[in-house]
């Protein structure tokens, strides 16, 4: 087998991996691309929480 043979054995089995590995690998929350930049919510229960906790915190003003 010549050099540039076993380099390029050696290269396919390991991008290999990595392709089986992500297509293996669980995803737990979904794949989110993006900054976090601004306010973001989940849901209506957690976004029902965020606006009684800021009510609370205003009531004193």
């Amino acid at each position: 087998m010549k050099n540039k043979e076993k380099i390029l054995l050696g290269l396919t089995c390991f991008l290999g991996g990595v392709v089986a590995g992500f297509i293996i690998a669980p995803i737990k929350q979904g794949v989110y691309l993006g900054n976090n930049c601004g306010n973001t919510v989940k849901n209506d229960e957690e976004l029902e929480n965020i606006v009684d906790n800021n009510i609370e915190e205003n009531e004193g003003l």
